[in-house]
Order: C-alpha cells, then sequence, then structure tokens
C-alpha cells in the first residue's frame, strides 16, 4: 500500500484546521459559546468528533485559538493600511482603523466589548483578565503611546496611563454603541468611524499636523510595534498547539 506524501498530509492538515475553525466560528456567532459543542463543530466541518480533537484537546483551546486569530487579522489589517500610507499611524487615524476593523469583524467586535453572550466563559479567561487583555491589547496601545508621545504625535497635557484608558474606553464605547439615543438609518459606519478618529485627534494630538518627515520616522516605529503584538499572538498559538 503506498504512503501518503508528508506533504499531501500537511496539506490535509491544514485544510481539516481552517474547516474546524471555520465551523467553530459561525456556531459561535451565532449560538454563542455556551450552546456550541465539539459534537456540533464537527458535524458542521464534516469531520469526525475525534478529529478535532486531534488538534485541539479541548473546547477551550479549540476557541482561544479562533479568537488569538481574529485579532491577528486585525494587527495585519493595520499593518498594511500603514505601510501603504505613514500618516495612517497617527493616533486618531490608527484608532479609526482599529473600529473599521473590529466593526467589519463581529467576533473581533465581540473580544473588545467583552461579550459574554458570544464569549461566554471565553470573555474572562482563567488569568481572570478580560480576553482582550489576554490577547495583548493593553499591551500593544501601552507601547503605540510611548511612540506617539516620543515622536511628538501626542500631547504630554495628560499621562501616558490617562492616554491609554482614553483611547480603550472611547474606542469601547464606540464599538458597543450607546444606549440612550436610538440608532439611526442614516448613521453610517464610515461616519461613526470619522466621529471616533476627530474625537482621539481633538483629546490627544497637537493642534498643528506633523510634518511629513516625523510621520515617516514614526510609521517604522509603529509597524514594529504592531509586528512584536502579532509575534506574541503567534507564541500563543505555538502554546496551544503544544498542550
Amino acid at each position: 500500500m503506498p504512503l501518503e506524501h508528508p506533504a499531501a498530509s500537511e496539506q490535509t492538515d491544514t485544510e481539516r484546521t481552517e474547516r474546524i475553525l471555520a465551523a467553530a466560528r459561525e456556531l459561535l456567532l451565532a449560538w454563542g459559546y455556551k450552546r456550541v459543542t465539539v459534537d456540533e463543530i464537527a458535524r458542521r466541518a464534516r469531520i469526525g468528533k475525534g478529529t478535532v480533537y486531534l488538534h485541539w484537546k479541548t473546547k477551550d483551546l479549540l476557541f482561544t485559538e479562533l479568537l488569538r486569530r481574529e485579532f491577528q487579522e486585525v494587527l495585519e489589517a493595520v499593518t498594511a493600511r500603514i505601510q501603504q500610507d505613514p500618516a495612517a499611524a497617527l493616533p486618531g487615524r490608527l484608532v479609526r482603523e482599529v473600529f473599521l476593523q473590529q466593526t467589519h469583524n463581529p467576533l473581533a467586535r465581540a473580544i473588545h466589548a467583552g461579550d459574554s453572550e458570544v464569549l461566554g466563559a471565553l470573555a474572562t479567561p482563567a488569568s481572570g483578565m478580560p480576553v482582550a487583555q489576554e490577547l495583548g491589547f493593553h499591551t500593544l496601545l501601552a507601547r503605540l503611546i510611548d511612540v506617539w508621545r516620543e515622536h511628538g504625535l501626542l500631547t504630554d497635557v495628560a499621562s501616558a496611563a490617562d492616554q491609554i484608558y482614553l483611547i480603550d474606553t472611547v474606542l469601547t464605547g464606540f464599538i458597543t454603541g450607546g444606549i440612550a439615543v436610538p440608532p439611526r438609518e442614516d448613521f453610517s459606519l464610515e461616519h461613526r468611524a470619522d466621529l471616533l478618529g476627530h474625537t482621539i485627534k481633538a483629546a490627544l494630538e497637537p493642534s498643528a499636523s506633523p510634518p511629513e518627515a516625523t510621520l515617516r520616522a514614526a510609521a517604522p516605529h509603529i509597524l514594529t510595534a504592531l509586528a512584536a503584538a502579532r509575534s506574541t499572538l503567534a507564541e500563543v498559538g505555538s502554546r496551544l498547539a503544544s498542550r
């Protein structure tokens, strides 16, 4: 009997992994974490339940990997935007892009909002930290604040800690939406993103636009911070795979 070529076997494993994660994502968004079972994921992915457990030993590990990938996609999109245009590294512009990416991605939005209806127990991992913090959002934001302040892209009126808090809470508020004002049909996603960008710019950026040379000097450091965050997420994935 001919042996299966290793490359073909790896490709099959990769395809199965993607099918499992796609099925888990669909069910998580449709039903929420509590109702989703490994049995249902296997049925949706059209594979045996045992195959799911070959890739992830527990349901929690499977969904943690899914959340890690979702946050990774957001970081990759923001990175690509800055590579195209260094001005996208400005605080208001970058936060606006994060908002758009997370709003277009309902699971990424649930991660940042700590949506327990969707995420269930995943909203607060065993560490006790919110899942967005567990995935490194706070660390990334602190690094970005340092770079922005170093290059004069943020004012020094408030402390770095205050600026981290302001960006986090304002971004979270825009993602979760208001509760006192009914939604308007003409309140488009782009309009909300513009309002967020203007809010961050008015609150934290200097009144004068920075020289292009400053933006070009700061952008590589912003990209380095984003790369470090992606590297941290990759390490999380490696640890999950070895459990």
